[in-house]
């Protein structure tokens, strides 16, 4: 499918996890502009960072929603909180939260940004359909699920407690399956991204539940 820009609403919420055991958490130029031109990210915007590892990906979002925007950074490993955080306070950020989530929740408050996009991290939930629960608390209305993932990989290492999917990693369709089957719609496919040659993306958004009275049922 060819990849084509996405026009997103105005309240975009984009959960940016980038830490995996798997992968680096560097913020590539390719890949960041190629997240920012599909996201249409701008100013003002409020994001959150899943997963956001040594905080590269923090710092470059805090960077491009400026002053008057917002990054959620989360983490389920206390040290690397504690370092993000002090990354923060050395370059003098007032835009960034840092959160410590865990194996339950993505630790963000309800309703608290506009855009969600995740990086090689789904796979490595071993309670995604409570992650899934929480994108849609953490989502404005009109947000949005960027997530980045990684055909299987059979020569991974396997990872504990994770659903069995037959190796590291997960399959477009698997993806499309669970994200599906708890009320997101797929908005845009990407069969390739910057990086691997294994790597794609999806877009999601939530299912808008339509009342009986729109629909002219008494």
């Amino acid at each position: 499918m060819e990849n084509r820009p996405v026009r997103l609403p105005v309240l975009l919420v984009l959960i940016l996890a980038v830490n995996c055991a798997c992968a680096g958490t560097r913020a590539p130029s390719a890949e960041a502009g190629r997240l920012f031109e599909t996201l249409h990210m701008a100013e003002g915007m409020s994001v959150a960072d899943v997963g956001a590892g040594d905080g590269d990906w923090t710092l470059a979002l805090a960077e491009r929603v400026g002053p008057g925007g917002r990054v959620f950074a989360t983490e389920v490993k206390e040290d690397l909180v504690v370092d993000i955080r002090d990354r923060v306070e050395r370059q003098e950020l007032d835009n960034v939260t840092v959160l410590l989530g865990d194996d339950q929740s993505l630790g963000l408050p309800d309703s608290c940004c506009d855009a969600i996009f995740l990086r090689q991290v789904y796979h490595h939930f071993t309670d995604p359909r409570a992650m899934r629960d929480g994108f849609r608390r953490a989502l404005q209305p009109g947000g949005v699920v960027l997530v980045v993932e990684i055909r299987i990989q059979p020569g991974w290492p396997e990872l504990e407690g994770v659903p069995d999917r037959g190796g590291h990693g997960i399959e477009p369709e698997d993806l499309l399956a669970e994200m599906s089957a708890d009320g997101f719609e797929l908005v845009e496919r990407y069969d390739s991204w910057p990086g691997d040659e294994d790597r794609y993306a999806m877009l999601f958004r939530p299912v808008t539940e339509v009342e009986p009275m729109a629909l002219g049922f008494f």
